[in-house]
C-alpha cells in the first residue's frame, strides 16, 4: 500500500513533497513552507529524479527513501544552525557515487560549494577501496573526515543497519562485523567525537546488539 502510494506520487512532485514532509520530517519542518529553504526542496526533487529507477538493495522499495531517511536521522540527532545544509547534503550524498550523470561540479553549481564539499567527502573512491579493501578504507575515511561529514556518514550507516534485517544472513554478518570494526576504530582514534557522533554510534550499537 505504501509503495503504491509512493509510486503514484512520482508524477506529482508537489503532492509527494507534502507526503514526505508529513511522514519523514518533524512538524516544524515543512518542505513547502518558508521554514525550509528552496535549496532543500530543490535537493529533494533532484534526489528523487536521479534515484528514480533505483531500488533499495534487499527491499522492494525505491532507493530514494534511503537519502530521505538519512536526512531524517540528521534532523533527529543533530542540532545546528546549519541543519538545512546538512539535510540537503544528506539528500544528495549518494548522487555522485550512484548516478553516473551527476558530478561534484554540478552539485556545486546547483547547491553551493559547501554542500558539494560534503557530498564529495561522502563519495567513495573505488580505486582506493580496491587497493586496501572497503573496511580499511572506511575506517581511515571516517576517522579523518570533517565533523559534519561524519554526522552524515553515521546517519547513513544508521539507516543501513535499520534495514539490515532485509538482507541475506551472510551479508548481515559481514556488514555487522564491518560496522563494529569501523566504529570501534573511530572511537579509539585521537579525533574528538561530538555528542551527536556519540549518540549516533550508540544507536547503531543498540540496533546491532538487538539483532544478535
Amino acid at each position: 500500500m505504501e509503495e503504491r502510494k509512493i509510486m503514484n506520487f512520482l508524477g506529482h512532485i508537489i503532492n509527494y513533497n507534502l507526503w514526505i514532509s508529513k511522514h519523514y520530517l518533524s512538524p516544524h519542518i515543512k518542505i513547502m513552507e518558508t521554514q525550509v529553504t528552496n535549496m532543500f526542496e530543490k535537493a529533494l526533487e533532484f534526489a528523487l529524479k536521479k534515484h528514480k529507477w533505483q531500488q533499495r538493495e534487499g527491499k522492494n522499495m525505491p532507493y530514494y527513501r534511503h537519502p530521505i531517511c538519512v536526512a531524517k536521522n540528521i534532523e533527529t540527532y543533530k542540532k545546528s544552525k546549519n541543519i538545512e545544509l546538512l539535510m540537503t547534503a544528506a539528500l544528495l550524498h549518494d548522487t555522485v557515487e550512484d548516478c553516473k550523470d551527476v558530478t561534484i561540479q554540478e552539485i556545486a553549481e546547483k547547491f553551493g560549494y559547501y554542500v558539494a564539499a560534503l557530498v564529495d567527502e561522502l563519495t567513495s573512491n573505488e580505486s582506493e577501496i580496491k587497493k586496501i579493501g572497503k573496511t580499511e578504507y572506511l575506517k581511515n575515511k571516517m576517522a579523518t573526515m570533517s565533523s559534519y561529514g561524519l554526522v552524515i556518514k553515521l546517519s547513513d550507516r544508521l539507516d543501513n543497519v535499520k534495514d539490515l534485517h532485509t538482507m541475506p544472513q551472510a551479508f548481515q554478518k559481514k556488514y555487522t562485523k564491518e560496522t563494529i570494526e569501523i566504529i570501534d576504530y573511530i572511537e579509539s582514534w585521537i579525533r574528538k567525537l561530538t555528542q551527536t557522533h556519540q549518540r549516533l554510534i550508540k544507536e547503531i550499537r543498540k540496533i546491532l546488539n538487538n539483532k544478535k
